[in-house]
């Protein structure tokens, strides 16, 4: 199935921090990832292993902006 590569990037951009356009791309898996570390990163963001997990998911959304195309034309 083709995947529209503007979808994806959208979905990235405004719901990338929840593993959405993952999801879409069909990378099921690493997207429900993405998803629980943010919730559990913002469940225990008082403490400071939230905050960690928080950096990593950002910094997944930014390795992402590179990776999105790909992933959406597969």
């Amino acid at each position: 199935m083709q995947r529209s590569v503007a979808l994806a990037y959208v979905l990235w951009f405004f719901l990338g921090y929840l593993g959405i356009h993952r999801m879409y791309c069909g990378r099921v898996t690493s997207g429900v990832v993405i998803l629980a570390c943010t919730v559990i990163g913002c469940i225990l963001f008082p403490v400071f292993i939230g905050h960690l997990l928080l950096f990593i998911v950002g910094v997944w959304w930014l390795v992402d902006l590179f990776l999105t195309a790909g992933m959406a034309q597969r």
